[in-house]
């Protein structure tokens, strides 16, 4: 399975956000963009909500490269998620050394970092990061999941593992592993994982 570097904004605040700082929307920019469209996604979005195992995810809502607006159904629709809050530079290469293994999973990893969309493309290049990460500077996507603390406004660090239809099938809120993400997805999706016997590839 092939799958393509996405980055993407949470739909809320990402764009807004990089256009207030330059003072004005760049040409062509999608009509969601625009302040009164944004706060009314606002109120679209689903509640914050304590996250369980065996639970319907939230369908949040982010704008990928090409300026469309997406939900996590789409994401999902492509093949099952582990979905990562809170990730340090150290986890987000180290979720790269597993990509091929969660690939043969049929997994495909998604991080959600809490930098602007500026800020998300640049640790991607710099990291050399080769799977989807979404930038969520408000705490939106972090919040529906009640992985951000609302007096810091930092993302917990967890994981979730989503199925096509968005089930929980796994999750982690004690912190992230230093390894064994391939192993944490095939044990949520209850299939094999023959990770054990080789090397984390990059």
């Amino acid at each position: 399975m092939r799958i393509t570097l996405l980055l993407a904004a949470a739909a809320i605040f990402g764009a807004v956000h990089d256009a207030g700082e330059r003072g004005s929307l760049s040409p062509g920019a999608s009509p969601f963009s625009r302040a009164p469209a944004t706060m009314h996604l606002r109120s679209l979005e689903p509640p914050a909500t304590e996250v369980c195992l065996g639970d319907i995810a939230p369908d949040f809502a982010y704008q990928g490269p090409d300026a469309r607006w997406r939900r996590l159904r789409d994401l999902v629709a492509e093949a099952p998620i582990l979905l990562i809050f809170g990730a340090n530079d150290g986890v987000l290469r180290i979720v790269e050394g597993e990509r091929e293994a969660l690939m043969d999973l049929g997994v495909i990893p998604v991080a959600v970092v809490s930098s602007r969309l500026g800020v998300a493309r640049a640790v991607v290049g710099r990291l050399e990061l080769r799977y989807t990460v979404l930038a969520d500077p408000q705490g939106v996507i972090a919040a529906q999941f009640n992985a951000l603390d609302p007096a810091s406004g930092r993302q917990f660090p967890s994981w979730f593992m989503l199925d096509a239809k968005r089930r929980v099938r796994g999750l982690g809120r004690q912190g992230l592993p230093l390894r064994g993400y391939a192993e944490l997805a095939a044990d949520a999706m209850g299939v094999p994982s023959n990770t054990a016997t080789r090397p984390a590839a990059r």
